[in-house]
């Protein structure tokens, strides 16, 4: 999705001032804050027990909050064994830091499940040593555009990358359901642009917005009763919510001369952070569900799209400064920081951890890919090795 401009005029033509706030440059060093950590002591046997090592390795490394060090001399020592064959694994392992220590062992069939497995200690290790969400263990859902555009899912590392659906139409904005379990996307299935959720192992699709004229969006609420939406069926884009129940809207900006876009909801499920260009120019603003009251939140760049609201509070959005960029935003004090620079980078995602977003980055003239991003300084990480044109992702909860 190119920006909220293109992607609105697409949508239309298929379907039918004030003081700004402070921007602030936060000059990071990468590498600084980072516990040494030792897998001197972790034995990788047979092949399931060499994936399985490789996968942790590399999520602790990605993570960002440790670094791998040699010998068994670290704060954080990992000792034991991942032994396995061609087709499975069996782990008994223990990790020890200064204030504590647990044991861990699994077994797993199968190089999915014996990554999945590598997945969970990595994620477990950041909850235990740091008090701190991990996000190797979550999964991202995007847009593949090959023969058609379809969905496609894939681990928080690149791997495992599936096929969700085989519809070769145009389809934009997946969102995961917090359950992690459904998926609702916008759609041409029909020739016009529905919403429809579509479970994450695969199966029936299901239609939930299909009313006359554009039917976009697909934010559900962090109590999963709720779906905040874009209707155009009173004229013009608007925002609503639908419930998920009785299947009942409630239309909540009226802006006869302007168009809404790009739902989501902040984390405590009371607010909506959505795009409008009721003054001229795309910028993002955030309403109360309850009251309908809504204030302005962007000021700076010519264009302010794709709210993404993360769990610790703050928003990723798309600005237009110097092409697309990646820009952070805090709701509390309008404080914001640009992350990216060189090729536009679009549709960021928070990951689980509140400090990585995944995002697309344009690669040659047509042609887009997935880079994770770390907030804290680490150099971008293009996360797939698929050739192919990538966007829109989003990022599971867990």
């Amino acid at each position: 999705m190119r920006s909220y401009g293109l992607t609105l005029l697409f949508f239309v033509a298929l379907a039918a001032g004030a003081f700004a706030a402070p921007q602030i440059v936060v000059q990071k060093v990468a590498g600084t804050g980072k516990q040494g950590l030792s897998l001197g002591g972790l034995k990788g046997q047979g092949e399931m027990g060499q994936v399985f090592l490789a996968t942790l390795k590399n999520d602790l490394e990605r993570s960002g909050w440790f670094r791998i060090e040699e010998g068994v001399a670290a704060g954080i020592r990992l000792s034991g064994e991942a032994r396995g064959d061609s087709a499975a694994v069996r782990t008994g392992l223990e990790v020890v830091w200064p204030q504590g220590r647990f044991a861990w062992g699994e077994g797993a069939r199968g190089k999915a499940e014996v990554r999945r497995q590598a997945h969970r200690l990595s994620d477990e290790i950041v909850k235990r040593v740091l008090g701190k969400q991990g996000m190797a263990s979550a999964r991202i859902v995007m847009v593949g555009k090959h023969d058609g555009s379809d969905l496609y899912l894939c681990d928080s590392d690149g791997y495992g990358m599936q096929r969700l659906t085989q519809d070769r139409v145009p389809c934009v904005a997946p969102n995961w359901d917090p359950s992690c379990k459904l998926i609702y996307y916008t759609t041409f299935l029909r020739g016009f642009p529905c919403i429809y959720r579509v479970p994450a192992a695969g199966g029936t699709r299901q239609p939930l917005a299909q009313f006359t004229g554009l039917n976009t969006g697909g934010a559900i609420s962090p109590d999963r009763t709720l779906m905040a939406v874009i209707l155009s069926v009173s004229g013009n884009p608007e925002l609503y919510v639908l419930n998920l129940n009785t299947r009942n809207v409630t239309r909540l900006t009226h802006t006869p001369r302007a168009a809404e876009a790009s739902p989501c909801w902040s984390p405590d499920g009371q607010s909506i952070a959505y795009v409008s260009d009721v003054t001229g120019r795309p910028h993002i603003y955030v309403m109360q569900s309850a009251t309908k009251q809504s204030r302005r939140l962007t000021f700076r760049g010519s264009e302010n799209v794709a709210p993404n609201w993360g769990p610790d509070g703050r928003i990723a959005y798309c600005t237009r400064q110097s092409g697309y960029q990646i820009a952070l935003l805090d709701p509390a004090s309008g404080q914001t920081e640009v992350l990216t620079s060189g090729p536009d980078h679009e549709d960021p995602s928070w990951a689980p951890d509140a400090r990585h977003i995944v995002c697309s980055r344009k690669e040659g003239r047509a042609r887009s890919t997935l880079y994770v991003l770390d907030t804290l300084g680490d150099s971008p990480i293009r996360l797939l090795s698929h050739e192919g044109n990538w966007g829109s992702p989003d990022w599971s909860a867990n």
